[in-house]
């Protein structure tokens, strides 16, 4: 009996992980006045793409006379979407008193960006809101939207005269690579240095997110621990020098054989750069992995 529990957990842990991220809505969720519901009202999502996205906007939830949704009947709207749900037994609909709903818009602008950045985490204030447009508006977010301040064009579908624009500030935190201490001028950063943290990122910086981008790389200036790096602070450190003898290695931990080789050009850490076989004198590439080591691939 335990044995069939243990193997229905992993099954259930198998098909929740194949699909494709959650869709969340809450037990009372605020929306636009409109004549239409769809799921893509009134959803909040995480790792879904926007195939799945689009999909949502057509499938019809509620109608303007309706003040709920039993759980019910969005299993039944929503099981062939294929994402892990969190719902409650009822969702309550709330109408804003304006055509346009602040905390719908900031769901569907929070969506559409998770959608490009899934590791991602977006704080979204909503300055104003047109009074222009009509019940069936939608908003085009084929912008760029990585700006603190947007500004979002929103048109009615029925009328296409009846249009306006959303202002917004976004901000976006990622979690990102930083130093535990101090790295001097021209210091090679090793793995024991870096630290992860979540912060504010602005749009279109060139802050380093990973740790694996660090690695390797050396300081062009005095860099503070905590600090976010930008990759115009570093430089590639050139461990590799034309004409240094090397080990080269081919084959896996299991069987791996060694030759010597001379060293044809320069190169840091992961490039892939000429070398000669000490005895035949052929040529061959390889993958510089540390100082006096590199991987025929």
């Amino acid at each position: 009996m335990r044995l069939l529990s243990v193997i229905l957990l992993f099954l259930v842990t198998c098909l929740a992980s194949a699909r494709q991220g959650e869709i969340i809505i809450s037990s009372a969720t605020e929306i636009s006045p409109r004549d239409v519901i769809t799921a893509f009202d009134i959803v909040e999502t995480n790792n879904i793409s926007r195939e799945i996205l689009e999909r949502l906007k057509n499938i019809v939830v509620a109608t303007d006379k309706s003040a709920s949704i039993a759980k019910s009947d969005l299993i039944k709207k929503l099981r062939m979407v294929d994402s892990y749900f969190m719902f409650p037994s009822e969702v309550k609909l709330l109408r804003s008193k304006q055509y346009i709903s602040r905390m719908e818009v900031e769901r569907k602008i929070k969506n559409h960006l998770l959608a490009n950045c899934k590791k991602c985490d977006y704080r979204i204030n909503i300055n104003s809101v047109p009074k222009v447009v009509t019940s069936d508006w939608e908003m085009d977010l084929n912008i760029d939207l990585n700006k603190k301040t947007v500004m979002i064009p929103v048109y009615s579908v029925s009328q296409p005269d009846k249009k306006g624009w959303i202002t917004a500030e976004i901000k976006k935190y990622v979690n990102v690579a930083v130093l535990n201490r101090d790295l001097k001028f021209g210091e090679p950063i090793t793995e024991a240095m870096i630290t992860t943290d979540v912060r504010f990122v602005p749009g279109g910086s060139d802050v380093v997110l990973t740790k694996e981008a660090l690695i390797g790389m050396q300081a062009s200036k005095f860099i503070p621990a905590g600090e976010m790096i930008n990759y115009r602070d570093l430089k590639r450190e050139t461990i590799m020098k034309t004409g240094q003898m090397v080990k080269a290695v081919i084959g896996k931990e299991a069987f791996e054989v060694s030759i010597s080789a001379l060293a044809e050009e320069a190169g840091a850490i992961g490039d892939v750069i000429k070398f000669k076989n000490a005895d035949s004198q052929k040529m061959f590439s390889a993958k510089i992995e540390e100082k006096g080591l590199v991987r025929i691939e």
